[in-house]
């Protein structure tokens, strides 16, 4: 259950709980059976909204669960960007804190269902709703720039960013990454940006990077190869070593 209005709208009426056993721990059968719960998850939505639904209620929102609770391991959050689900979790900490509140002195009871639903789809709440701003047109979309400290990659971000995209910038400069990860948060927002440092020859840099990336926002739908350097020397200088650098970060 949840405290308040604002709770109904940042998390629905029920988080989702995935099956764990943390003194058994068996991730696989997590994996397995995730499609399914989730599948289940947002079956059981649109039968809460058929059972409480009024002739003037707005359409169904994304039935799809926000908050999920997984014993022993912890709580995760998801949603459009960084900072919705960010909000979302906080929110939903505060209703456990309601929770063990009341708990302290009683137990605690969520509301009857078409109460709730009465609240959730509230009309002066959808009207809150409706006067959002649009999305932008790279909402939900996640971008990896490599190089992206550099003059070209931080102007890359910049536009990414501006369009709605959260941006993780991998760069091997990490003093340089700082400044440009601090300049972007400043103008768009902590919660849309994110330096990773990789050093494109490296394999191992580039998988955990990917990781670290998938980690902060869920996974990667755009990516600017733009890592590069610029080397001039006549042909009889060109050191084999000099070479391959090239080779290894423009084209490997």
């Amino acid at each position: 259950g949840t405290s308040c209005p604002d709770h109904f709208l940042r998390t629905k009426i029920r988080p989702l709980v995935i099956e764990f056993d943390p003194k058994n721990p068996d991730v696989d059968a997590v994996i397995a059976r995730l499609a399914d719960d989730l599948a289940q998850y947002r079956v059981g939505y649109q039968a809460y909204y058929d059972r409480c639904k009024h002739a003037d209620s707005p359409p169904v929102r994304d039935p799809n669960a926000v908050v999920y609770l997984m014993p022993g391991v912890g709580m995760f959050t998801f949603a459009g960007d960084k900072a919705t689900a960010r909000i979302s979790g906080e929110f939903y900490v505060n209703a456990i804190n309601v929770m063990r509140g009341a708990s302290t002195v009683s137990t605690y009871v969520g509301l009857p269902e078409k109460e709730a639903f009465d609240i959730e789809y509230w009309l002066l709440e959808e009207a809150k709703l409706q006067r959002l701003p649009k999305p932008k047109s790279l909402a939900g979309q996640i971008a990896l720039v490599t190089g992206g400290a550099g003059g070209i990659g931080r102007a890359t971000a910049n536009r990414l960013l501006r369009e709605g995209a959260c941006v993780v910038l991998a760069d091997i400069d990490e003093t340089a990454l700082a400044s440009a990860n601090d300049e972007l948060a400043k103008a768009h927002g902590k919660d849309f940006v994110r330096p990773v440092v990789i050093d494109v020859t490296s394999e191992d840099q580039v998988i955990s990077g990917f990781a670290e990336t998938a980690v902060e926002f869920g996974g990667i739908d755009i990516l600017v190869s733009n890592a590069g350097l610029a080397t001039s020397a006549p042909i009889e200088e060109t050191t084999l070593a000099l070479w391959n650098k090239n080779m290894d970060i423009l084209s490997t």
